[in-house]
């Protein structure tokens, strides 16, 4: 399985000097979820990490990142799922721009 574009949420040390990695996925298919719990424990061979972070994101994907952290913090409870959220603000940015067409 490819977890593409995870953000990496948070990094923590245990006692035993290991790291604790937790990421943040997009929304995913059921069979990817059910994928990652069969996966459970398993050892990950390699994470391949950007020496550059941020720079290299295209406006739509920073956008789109800001988008779910805001339904993280605000909008889980409206919006079940982030789908829902990213349709809605789209479909009210799309308004806003058609109205300002001649």
């Amino acid at each position: 399985m490819n977890l593409k574009n995870a953000i990496i949420d948070k990094v923590s040390t245990m006692k035993d000097g290991s790291l604790k990695i937790t990421l943040v996925t997009r929304e995913l298919h059921p069979q990817e979820i059910a994928e990652l719990f069969f996966n459970l424990n398993s050892e990950v061979v390699s994470i391949d990490i950007p020496e550059e972070t941020g720079d290299n994101k295209t406006p739509s994907q920073r956008f789109r990142n800001v988008l779910f952290r805001l339904w993280e913090q605000s909008q889980k409870e409206k919006f079940k799922t982030f789908t829902l959220y990213y349709n809605h603000i789209m479909e009210q940015l799309i308004g806003v721009y058609k109205d300002k067409l001649s």
